[in-house]
């Protein structure tokens, strides 16, 4: 049972880590790209922070539909069953290309929908031109996005992780070229960046798709291959399962705004402490949630292949490693805090002493936090491989709405204890979302009869 769970161990971390490499290069390649059109002005650095939140939100709730992709295929890879696979890609691609026609609206109209917020018009006039220049690179987005979890589904992630590499290569001095001109390119600003990430779209979906049709290990898969349609069952398969997730990642997305304002209510210094720590834990994020995916694979692939006696240690061996990164980066939170803030504000100005004050308990409870986060992650992410999508969306949505947010503002407003309070809160109530996501594994899992039903309880 030991050299089991180390191999299971072994294909978690083969799996996820070039995951989350992909995520960072591409994150990275955002970074320096919105870094270089941050110097254009103060307007326009501020219109980034707008921009940068809407675009968040909005390929968040679009692309996690097609999140759904990679367990489905991961079950019929694991049976075998490679013709299933190349007719849910094509109807997977069908519907990418159906949202992204959605989203392309949207874009074109972002800057009236954040009127509505009232947004200063001189910021507005950067958002219209980030997003008219960006909606052209939106089905190649949604595209590639389709295809990344198909490879993901049949273990070809280092091939994502590499298109994602020479994209970045692209990306970074395209973004110079267009941004403020050169070689006879007008200073497009804005409207450049937005123009990078479109051609970078377009590049990363066809260099992916030439792979698709060429590389040798995707032949049996037939991905070009002419099919019925076939009532789109692939379709509704992939959109029914994919839903739930949207709707969690967006409603948790909306929670933790809601959040955010109400600690805005408790002044600068808590705002800028909260901020500093957050920034910090988004970058652990995404290698937490690539395990949660890779989790999610992996058990898809155990469950077609009906090796159910699997599922438990790969679900261990997932959540050991997750654990396993928490509890090295808690280290750094918890012994080196000020250093940590020390890239966001100078400590060693009088000024930021409130801040600082503050900066070391919210480090300590924001480390309490991913580990209960991770775990509710992980298990979510297992919970899918089985395609029960739909009840870590209702424990998602219940925590963070009902536990989190008015446990925090309890133990902040009520009980004084300000920003502190509203983690401590916060940390109580992702608890028991753990311990509850945690119960749904153990019944799903136990005797290994596994209910393929996506019902909420």
């Amino acid at each position: 049972m030991h050299d089991i769970s180390v191999s299971q161990m072994k294909r978690v971390v083969q799996l996820s880590l070039p995951m989350a490499g992909s995520r960072f290069l591409q994150m990275f390649s955002g970074f320096i790209a919105t870094m270089m059109v941050s110097h254009l002005g103060r307007d326009v650095l501020a219109s980034c922070a707008l921009i940068n939140a809407t675009l968040t939100v909005v390929l968040l709730v679009f692309i996690s539909i097609v999140f759904s992709l990679s367990f489905i295929v991961g079950q019929s890879f694991g049976a075998k069953r490679y013709d299933e696979i190349g007719g849910l890609v094509q109807q997977g691609m069908l519907l990418s290309f159906i949202l992204a026609l959605i989203m392309m609206i949207f874009f074109w109209y972002a800057d009236t929908v954040l009127r509505w917020f009232h947004q200063q018009p001189a910021m507005l006039l950067y958002v219209r031109q980030y997003f008219h220049a960006l909606m052209w690179g939106v089905v190649p987005i949604m595209m590639q996005s389709c295809l990344e979890q198909f490879c993901y589904g049949v273990l070809k992630q280092r091939l994502v992780m590499i298109i994602n590499f020479f994209s970045m290569l692209l990306g970074i001095p395209l973004a110079y070229i267009l941004i403020f001109g050169k070689w006879g390119i007008p200073a497009l600003g804005v409207k450049g960046l937005g123009l990078t990430f479109a051609i970078q779209a377009w590049f990363d979906f066809s260099l992916l798709l030439i792979c698709c049709r060429y590389f040798s290990d995707f032949q049996k898969f037939e991905l070009f291959k002419m099919r019925s349609m076939q009532g789109l069952i692939y379709l509704r398969k992939i959109f029914r399962i994919g839903w739930p997730m949207s709707v969690q990642f967006g409603g948790e997305l909306g929670a933790f705004f809601v959040i955010t304002m109400m600690i805005g209510w408790l002044g600068t210094n808590a705002l800028a402490a909260v901020q500093i720590t957050q920034q910090w834990m988004f970058l652990v994020i995404v290698p937490i949630f690539a395990m949660a995916e890779a989790s999610g694979i992996l058990v898809g692939q155990s469950v077609g292949a009906g090796e159910l006696s699997k599922l438990n240690l790969i679900n261990r061996a997932s959540l050991f490693v997750s654990l396993g990164l928490i509890f090295i980066v808690d280290i750094g939170f918890v012994l080196f805090p000020h250093f940590l803030a020390s890239f966001y504000m100078n400590t060693q100005q009088a000024k930021n002493a409130g801040i600082l004050a503050l900066i070391r308990p919210l480090f300590i409870l924001m480390a309490i936090t991913l580990i209960f986060n991770s775990i509710r992650d992980v298990i979510s992410g297992s919970l899918r491989g089985l395609f029960d999508t739909q009840f870590p969306m209702q424990v998602g949505l219940f925590v963070m709405w009902c536990l989190v947010l008015p446990l925090g503002y309890f133990f902040a407003f009520k009980l004084h204890m300000n920003v502190i309070g509203f983690r401590l809160g916060g940390n109580i109530g992702l608890f028991i979302g753990a311990l509850v996501i945690y119960w749904r594994w153990r019944l799903k899992v136990s005797g290994n009869k596994i209910p393929f039903t996506n019902a909420l309880f």
